[in-house]
C-alpha cells in the first residue's frame, strides 16, 4: 500500500465524494423511480382517489401515516385492483415492471392480482377490494384479504 501526504487527499476528495454519491443515486434508483405516487383522500381504512389519475402501468397510493403504499392499476377488463406493495417474503417493496410486480430484495415475482409467480415468497400480496364511488376509485383497507 503506497501512502498519500495530506495535501493529495485533499485535492482527491471532492472525486472520490462525486464518485460515492454517483454510485448511491444508482443503488437507491428502482422501477419505482418511473410509476406515479399518489397521496389519497379519505379516512384511514378508505383511500380515496380520482378514477382519472390512475394511469397505465399503475400508480403508487401512499399516505405519510402509511407504512406501505398500495399498487393500484387498472385490467384490460376495466376493473381496478389494489395490492399491498410489501412481499410476504421478507417484506421489501416490490416494484411494478411491466406486467408483475418484482421484489429487489430476493427476487420474488408477483403478477397484477397479487399471486407468487416466483419465490421464495409463498403467499400472495395482500390484495384490497376497490370500489367506484363516481368519478372516484375507493380503496378500502379494512377487512382485507390477508
Amino acid at each position: 500500500m503506497t501512502s498519500m501526504r495530506r495535501r493529495e487527499f485533499v485535492q482527491k476528495l471532492p472525486m472520490v465524494a462525486g464518485g460515492l454519491l454517483a454510485g448511491a443515486s444508482v443503488l437507491t434508483t428502482s422501477a419505482c423511480a418511473g410509476v406515479r405516487h399518489l397521496a389519497p383522500r379519505g379516512t384511514p381504512s378508505r383511500l380515496v382517489i380520482a378514477a382519472s389519475d390512475v394511469v397505465e402501468g399503475g400508480v403508487l397510493v401512499q399516505r405519510p401515516d402509511m407504512e406501505w403504499p398500495v399498487f393500484l392499476h387498472r385490467e384490460e377488463a376495466g376493473d381496478h385492483v389494489a395490492v399491498l406493495a410489501r412481499c410476504t417474503h421478507l417484506g421489501c417493496q416490490p416494484d411494478p415492471v411491466g406486467d408483475r410486480l418484482v421484489c429487489p430484495c430476493h427476487g420474488s415475482e408477483f403478477d397484477l392480482l397479487g399471486n407468487v409467480l416466483q419465490g421464495p415468497a409463498e403467499r400472495p400480496l395482500t390484495r384490497y377490494p376497490v370500489a367506484v364511488e363516481g368519478s372516484d376509485l375507493v380503496v378500502t383497507l379494512e377487512g382485507a384479504d390477508r
